[in-house]
């Protein structure tokens, strides 16, 4: 791998028509020490991993480190289906144990990013929900809880199964937003949630495609850490639980120094307005290379700037107009 080793957001610029905005919110890990994973784990079984017993079991004694806070169905599997390979995990069908209706599965981390010169956290699995006969009614939730060492949790990415639409909660005591999306059973999703600390920020993804972008990790002054990404499920109280479940693979999570994390683009300027600006949605303290290309195969450097904003914001303004143009960011070492 080159010494460029961030991983870049692409804008296609058109004069006439629209500005298109291509965003594959992908993590290149690069060459240096700065960049580490924290854990990764596939469910094989030469980790270690047994189909043949609880992932954790009902004393919250798990495989490899994991752990629970409550009891329900979950397991490795390893029938083959399309998208996942080998093993597997898997939550869902049995009935929770405890009368909240909440299983929390995780993988305790207990990370400090911002003192550990890697103030940003990308967390990725490959993950799909099924229901052999979803139900407004019956269905359950499914959720992604982002934990600090001591038990707080910060926010959460849910699955809601009743209308199939993905939500978000902060900790804020507020309740679920709505993203303004919606999930569908069976179908396979790359989720990645990436957590810069430094600015107290998280954005979602799934499948490249912004779900949730630039909320706060925590609304609170208290100091953030890195405890556990749980992987949650919230039964319904009116459903039979036998038909529900949520299945995962490739869960990972890698602490990343500012500048191993690919920035988003937006256009600023309207389409018929000259010159067109571009923001640059980075981390603070980071230089950017923005390129443009008329072909996606021959990229010409066109300036270099630096987020020098808190938010982690650059600008670029375009003084040389074409009719179509595509554009991208790379982070300078």
């Amino acid at each position: 791998m080159s010494h460029l080793h961030r991983i870049l957001v692409l804008l296609k610029f058109q004069l006439v028509l629209k500005v298109m905005l291509v965003i594959p919110l992908c993590v290149s890990l690069g060459d240096g020490a700065s960049s580490r994973v924290l854990f990764e784990t596939g469910f094989e079984r030469f980790e270690g991993y047994d189909t043949a017993i609880d992932l954790v079991d009902a004393k919250g004694k798990g495989q490899n480190g994991w752990t629970s806070v409550g009891y329900g169905g979950n397991g490795i599997l390893s029938e083959i289906i399309p998208d996942f390979s080998g093993q597997y995990a898997y939550v869902g069908f049995q009935t929770p144990t405890n009368m909240s209706g909440f299983f929390n599965v995780f993988r305790p981390i207990n990370f400090k990013p911002v003192s550990n010169a890697a103030p940003v956290l990308v967390f990725q699995v490959l993950m799909s929900l099924r229901d052999a006969l979803p139900s407004p009614a019956t269905a359950d939730d499914f959720r992604w809880s982002v934990y600090t060492p001591d038990d707080r949790r910060l926010f959460t990415l849910d699955f809601h199964g009743p209308d199939q639409s993905i939500n978000y909660a902060l900790d804020d005591e507020v309740g679920f937003r709505a993203s303004g999306y919606d999930f569908d059973y069976g179908a396979t999703y790359q989720l990645e949630i990436s957590m810069s600390f430094a600015r107290n920020k998280w954005s979602a993804s799934l499948n490249g495609y912004n779900v949730v972008f630039e909320q706060s990790i925590s609304t609170t002054n208290k100091p953030l850490a890195l405890g556990s990404v749980d992987c949650v499920w919230a039964a319904n109280g009116a459903g039979t639980w036998d038909d529900n479940y949520l299945i995962f693979d490739n869960y990972r999570i890698i602490a990343l120094p500012a500048s191993g994390v690919a920035p988003v683009l937006e256009v600023v300027s309207s389409v018929d307005s000259k010159p067109l600006q571009l923001r640059i949605w980075g981390e603070p303290n980071v230089f950017y290379r923005v390129q443009s290309s008329n072909d996606l195969f021959t990229w010409v450097d066109r300036a270099v700037v630096e987020a020098n904003s808190p938010d982690g914001l650059a600008l670029f303004t375009e003084t040389q107009m074409a009719a179509s143009r595509n554009y991208r960011a790379i982070s300078v070492p």
